[in-house]
């Protein structure tokens, strides 16, 4: 007996330094695999809501290389500082996530994450992130600009080899490339300076924070831009009088639509003309310029197309308005869908059209007159756009959400009614439902796969905020139920959807 127990502690001496050693060593491999991972898209392009190596944001790029281990960092860096372990400056190791205020947002409010690549004496280390200028590069955390900026860090590894379901130093294999996933959202008009000021608090920084992650996530996300965003030269082509509105938003908001992450934006609608073509020129001009696609300006941008990640996004826009690309002109239509069906992989309709307000909320059967004003047939015209080779036709114009189908195995969202108006459109009832609707289609044949109505309501100067009642998800499932005999969609309670026979 007395030799077993020696023996048992002859074992014990072996094996308990050897799974400490063990335990050091994942460790030191895991981060070791973070920073190698990280360090291999050196020099790779800086791109707003890019999440892979064809360009990356800074969160997109932490998201994806620790993704690479099995753990999943939300797309944006506010988020990600509260998903691991807080850490001291002091304490600062390899691997670390470190925050720093952001452009827009102020010192203290997080908008720029990297990882922690060295640590040197007095609390100075070295981060690898995806800088705006350079792309992804190593900084030290002494260059002013960081080091003025500086919020906090945390540890997202694990210390010890309990935590292997949550990390492993082994890369996850590359994510399913079969789907392409889109955030789509109805009208934009985030402020107006004319003829009076109506502005967000803030000057409408958090206006899309409850929305943000949604279309941040997305492969693209688009909406309607309802107004121009131009100085103040331009001459108002609109009486001002009591039922008629001229909506100017201020030129430096275009960040506000970038920072939220839209790719396309629809010109297409009612108030494209509010200050004349050169109005609408500007604005087609700085948003381009900030990076973000737009349509709808007959003669200017009747298409537009988008090239990420080797897929070609063509996207068209129609209304019923002057300057714009005529949805009632059917042979207008099919020229510009039929064209740029040729030169794209997927395609997207966007349309203004219907008439407007709370008790047209259901989609009549055929044309629709309001105001002595064709409003176009919005089932017709989308039907024709889909059997043209269109991929996802989504409306906005009539202020309220309308139903949902799915036409030979694509979808079409009538309207997604008042998106983001926090000022000078009325949000009460209806016209404050502010749905998103993500939907996941197949890359190769651009049909359905499933997806979701998020359901968010809009506040008066605030846009939209998250309806934790789920009524505006149940609003468009009741008008679908309602206005179709098989819509060919099954929407659920908590607003997710699939085709259905």
């Amino acid at each position: 007996m007395k030799k077993l127990a020696l023996l048992a502690l002859l074992l014990a001496a072996y094996l308990f330094p050897l799974a400490a050693q063990e335990e050091h060593s994942f460790s030191d491999n895991a981060i070791d695999s973070v920073i190698s991972e990280a360090k291999k898209h050196l020099g790779v392009p800086y791109r707003w809501g890019g999440k892979n190596p064809k360009g990356f944001d800074c969160a997109g790029f932490t998201h994806y290389v620790y993704g690479k281990f099995g753990v999943n960092l939300a797309v944006s860096a506010g988020p990600q500082y509260n998903q691991g372990t807080k850490v001291k400056l002091s304490e600062l190791s390899v691997g670390d996530l470190v925050f720093f205020g952001g452009r827009h947002g102020g010192k203290k409010s997080i908008g720029h994450v990297g990882i922690v690549t060295s640590v040197d004496s007095n609390n100075v280390f070295h981060f690898i992130h995806a800088s705006t200028k350079r792309g992804i590069t190593v900084t030290s955390s002494n260059e002013g600009y960081y080091r003025n900026r500086y919020i906090g860090a945390c540890r997202i590894f694990p210390s010890s080899p309990s935590s292997l379901p949550f990390f492993s130093s082994t890369p996850a294999a590359a994510p399913d490339d079969s789907s392409i996933t889109f955030a789509l959202v109805g009208d934009m008009m985030l402020g107006t300076l004319y003829p009076q000021p109506q502005l967000p608090a803030n000057d409408g920084r958090n206006l899309f924070d409850d929305v943000a992650d949604i279309l941040r996530n997305a492969d693209i996300a688009a909406g309607n831009c309802e107004g121009v965003i131009c100085g103040p030269d331009h001459v108002c082509d609109k009486d001002t009088g009591r039922y008629n509105y001229a909506f100017r938003m201020p030129p430096d908001y275009i960040h506000l639509f970038v920072d939220a992450g839209f790719d396309f934006l629809s010109l297409a609608n009612n108030h494209t003309n509010d200050f004349k073509l050169a109005g609408a020129k500007e604005t087609l001009a700085r948003l381009e310029m900030a990076g973000i696609r737009c349509a709808g300006i007959r003669g200017y941008c009747d298409t537009a197309i988008l090239v990420r990640d080797s897929i070609r996004y063509g996207f068209c826009a129609f209304a019923h308005n002057e300057i714009t690309c005529n949805h009632t002109d059917t042979a207008l239509v099919t020229r510009i869908v039929s064209d740029l069906r040729s030169k794209c992989d997927i395609l997207i309709v966007s349309f203004h059209g219907g008439a407007e307000g709370r008790d047209y909320a259901h989609l009549p059967m055929g044309a629709e007159i309001y105001l002595d004003e064709n409003r176009g047939s919005p089932r017709h015209f989308a039907h024709h756009c889909i059997d043209l080779g269109a991929d996802i036709v989504f409306g906005h114009g009539p202020h309220v959400p309308r139903a949902m189908e799915v036409y030979k195995g694509h979808l079409v969202a009538y309207s997604l009614g008042n998106f983001c108006t926090p000022a000078g459109i009325s949000v009460t009832g209806p016209l404050g439902y502010a749905p998103v609707v993500t939907a996941r289609i197949n890359r190769h044949n651009g049909k359905l796969i499933d997806g979701r109505i998020h359901s968010f309501i809009q506040p008066f100067r605030k846009g939209p905020r998250l309806d934790s009642t789920n009524k505006v998800a149940a609003f468009i499932r009741t008008l679908t139920k309602q206005d179709f005999i098989n819509p060919h969609l099954q929407i659920s309670d908590d607003g997710s959807f699939h085709p259905s026979n």
